[in-house]
């Protein structure tokens, strides 16, 4: 019997493949997935299954937030990776727990580097904001679900 994984580890490998796709910019491609990532189990090759399945929703809402002045490509696909698997758990997750998790795996990935000037003093903490980056997008993300379900709800009344 293999040893259970923790939820947060499920999440990294989960964002591992993500990855691997958003840094080729390539779609998912499940065959591959099951053939070269050996650690995932069901769970996991079912939720990026579901990624796949609804990846262009996912993609198209989450470029819709993203300022204007900015491309989605200009994001870093270990963000992006990171944003879509949020995106994707707000569909059966409390939205705080995505939230959360989303930006304590961003602090994972994303360590400041302290820029200081000829006195010492920093004066930029590059890559320190990637965890709000995903926190603003991925509540923005829920809002917009929110949002059209209302709207749904409300053209069926």
């Amino acid at each position: 019997m293999g040893k259970i994984k923790s939820r947060r580890r499920t999440r990294i490998e989960i964002i591992q493949v993500l990855y691997k796709f958003e840094l080729f910019n390539e779609p998912i491609n499940l065959v591959e997935v099951f053939d070269n990532y050996d650690f995932l189990d069901q769970i996991q090759i079912k939720k990026i299954e579901s990624i796949s399945k609804n990846y262009n929703f996912l993609k198209t809402s989450l470029v819709s937030l993203v300022n204007q002045s900015w491309s989605w490509d200009r994001i870093s696909p270990l963000t992006r990776a990171i944003i879509i698997n949020g995106a994707s758990e707000c569909f059966y997750l409390q939205p705080r727990i995505v939230f959360n998790e989303a930006v304590e795996i961003a602090k994972l990935f994303f360590e400041p580097t302290e820029i200081k000037d000829e006195n010492g003093e920093i004066i930029n903490k590059h890559d320190s904001k990637q965890y709000k980056f995903v926190n603003a997008i991925l509540q923005n993300f829920y809002k917009l679900l929110v949002n059209m379900e209302a709207k749904s709800s409300h053209e069926n009344a």
